[in-house]
């Protein structure tokens, strides 16, 4: 008689594990969920985009509950059984829902968002005006409760210009650098690495984090605008609990390198888009306050200091000077003039690339 025996195919071993039980149920809640449409798609990178605006969480709240038609208009009140007056005290037309509340009478409420939040992105606008956006759009919401509700209704000059002075407050306290400043968070297009025009020294990093150790090699290398290579500098790390610790320290390590070295205008380069964004943006990473702060504090020592994010096959030079570190066991910290001898022949073409 043969032993009957339970397996589980969905791992190798044929043996139940609790990772691979949620992973299961995730998928089959997927697929009963049917497939997510396109608008549906566009509302939830919306709502993402959203926890990333520089203001107050009450507004952050204020316009995820817009986007997610869960404001209390009176279109939801009445879904909720309150027998209102569903028309819409304010033009006296139709039904009163988000889109029409939110004077939003001919576009739907997502596009003017979208137009909205595309403008603080835009660098032909000024600063004030970016700044403001989230601001005019909760004191709009707030301008409607008060005619509705309470029936009055403040001078716009002076709600503006306390408006104005509320914005000015809090970035002042937040110290929240938007896109026309010198932090350039976005990524870079290019798949070589390229110098800076303007003379600045170029240095990309890299920390080759292991999860299995949590033991990082990390190197940083400093090239001029001709692609000549001034410094280079290796060492390693230990009780890094992920790769984005791992990388903050890293960034901390080469300001603090390139300050030593006498250097004040300097741009730090990574692969690890998400330093850069948190590095611009560090209120929405509360998490890594204290690293953060550090990095805040070493910028004071330069006259010009900036951020960008590379592609990875522009930061390859980088890249394989940390992997040296764990693959070939070269703990030793170093600095040296010039580029690593092993490297000189990449170095070389990449220079020749950036001269043509």
């Amino acid at each position: 008689m043969e032993l009957e025996i339970m397996i589980w195919a969905y791992t190798r071993h044929e043996a139940y594990t609790v990772k691979t039980g949620y992973e299961m149920l995730a998928k089959a809640k997927t697929m009963l969920a049917g497939p997510i449409y396109l608008e549906e798609q566009k509302r939830n990178a919306l709502k993402n985009k959203i926890w990333k605006i520089p203001t107050l969480p009450k507004i952050q709240m204020f316009l995820w509950r817009a986007v997610s038609g869960a404001l209390a208009v009176v279109e939801r009140l009445k879904s909720r059984g309150l027998g209102v007056d569903t028309h819409c005290k304010l033009c006296q037309g139709g039904p009163e829902n988000i889109i029409t509340s939110s004077a939003s009478m001919q576009q739907s409420l997502e596009e003017n968002l979208r137009f909205a939040f595309n403008a603080m992105e835009d660098t032909t606008r000024s600063r004030t005006i970016k700044r403001s956006v989230p601001w005019i759009l909760w004191l709009v919401w707030k301008n409607r409760n008060s005619i509705l509700y309470a029936e009055t209704q403040e001078s716009t000059e002076r709600l503006l210009r306390n408006m104005a002075d509320e914005v000015d407050q809090w970035f002042k306290l937040n110290k929240v650098l938007i896109p026309d400043t010198n932090e350039r968070a976005y990524l870079n297009s290019s798949d070589s690495w390229s110098p800076l025009e303007d003379g600045t020294i170029k240095c990309n990093i890299h920390a080759n984090w292991r999860n299995a150790s949590l033991h990082s090699g990390i190197a940083w290398i400093a090239r001029d605008q001709s692609g000549n290579v001034i410094h280079h500098a290796r060492d390693a790390l230990v009780h890094d609990p992920n790769r984005l610790i791992a990388e903050f320290r890293c960034v901390i390590w080469a300001m603090m390198s390139l300050s030593d070295l006498g250097v004040i205008n300097a741009t730090i380069a990574s692969d690890y888009n998400k330093v850069v964004e948190a590095i611009k943006s560090p209120l929405q990473w509360p998490h890594f306050r204290t690293l953060l702060q550090q990095i805040t504090k070493f910028k004071e020592k330069f006259v010009s200091i900036t951020f960008e994010g590379k592609r990875v096959q522009a930061n390859g030079v980088a890249r394989v000077i940390a992997r040296s570190v764990l693959k070939d066991g070269r703990f030793q910290s170093y600095l040296a003039l010039g580029g690593p001898s092993w490297l000189q022949d990449r170095l070389v073409r990449e220079r020749n690339r950036s001269n043509i």
